[in-house]
């Protein structure tokens, strides 16, 4: 594209920004959103997921690109504002991917406006893009533009990927799950005794996420995502401790886990030893399963447990239960 249709796009932008009567924007964004990144004139395809009411937006986003010939997909979570005149949107958590090479630390940043109504509506801006690692600040800073159109939710393949990782049913636009404290499982989890490696403890359970594996072996890492202040915890397979008060560094930890480890349906609890110099208890855990890759971020006390179910793909009822400190 020349450098006119860059300069008229700015301008049209920019008076929208500033002129738009305010009461346009009550419109209900909500829903699914699906089009491009263009940066550099490169089309990236991007779906946006936006959830909540009008004084509290949240949402997903999930980016697509080609890598030597394979699809590589990432899945972030989204936050979302509307401001006086303008819709601001920042990348989050990176939640799911595939990537056949190492994610990039790179954050968007993007400023949207809207046009038309209803399912006719369109979000248009202009995005920026920075690097979060310090030892390559230039490299991956750009800037492009970005439009969305609405999309029906059963056509999305964020709202599919979302529906696999057990997240769909959290979208305000979708229809509404009944409200669980914990997912239902053969035994009674609210409150159940496990013999700790230091004490034996209750502790309430909450369960945040599924996810789905195909591989004969589960790499597992475990790293301090913040400040290093001694944080330690505890890995337990069926009742056997696999990793002993482990204090958490910005190394990883990692300990594999082989099929026949996993059984029909086992059960991996992380414990909380303590709360580290500045509580709460809180690192990163990342599940390698073959090429897929899942990371998972934790922040508990010692009095109860999150807890992530894990499914085999290939085995009906097979299942993999990851437990975590809440």
């Amino acid at each position: 594209m020349d450098r006119r249709f860059y300069t008229l796009f700015g301008v049209k932008f920019f008076l929208l920004l500033f002129f738009l009567p305010l009461e346009n924007f009550a419109q209900d964004i909500t829903g699914t959103w699906s089009g491009f990144l263009l940066i550099n004139d490169t089309k990236v395809p991007y779906e946006l997921v936006v959830s909540g009411d009008k004084k509290n937006l949240s949402g997903y986003s999930m980016t697509t690109f080609t890598f030597d010939g394979v699809e590589n997909v990432g899945v972030k979570t989204m936050e979302i504002k509307i401001k006086r005149a303008s819709i601001a949107i920042e990348d989050g958590e990176l939640i799911y991917d595939n990537y056949s090479t190492p994610s990039r630390r790179v954050k968007l940043y993007g400023t949207l406006v809207w046009v038309g109504r209803d399912s006719n509506m369109t979000l248009a801006g202009t995005l920026t893009t920075r690097s979060m690692d310090m030892r390559a600040l230039n490299e991956n800073n750009f800037k492009g533009q970005i439009k969305l159109q609405r999309k029906p939710p059963p056509r999305s393949k964020l709202v599919a990927k979302l529906d696999e990782m057990g997240l769909r049913d959290k979208l305000s636009f979708m229809q509404p799950a009944v409200k669980k404290e914990v997912v239902t499982v053969p035994v009674k989890e609210k409150e159940i005794v496990i013999k700790s490696p230091t004490e034996v403890v209750k502790r309430e359970t909450e369960v945040i996420r599924t996810v789905l594996f195909k591989s004969d072996s589960l790499v597992i890492s475990l790293y301090d995502n913040g400040e290093i202040d001694g944080d330690t915890v505890s890995l337990v397979l069926n009742g056997n401790v696999i990793l002993s008060k482990q204090g958490l560094t910005d190394k990883a930890i990692r300990k594999t886990i082989a099929a026949s480890q996993i059984g029909d349906s086992s059960k991996l609890v992380l414990y909380a030893e303590n709360l580290g110099r500045i509580p709460p208890n809180s690192g990163l855990l990342i599940l390698q399963d073959g090429n897929e890759r899942y990371q998972i971020r934790f922040s508990g006390d010692l009095q109860k447990k999150l807890c992530c179910y894990f499914k085999k793909k290939t085995v009906i009822n097979r299942t993999f239960l990851f437990c975590m400190p809440g």
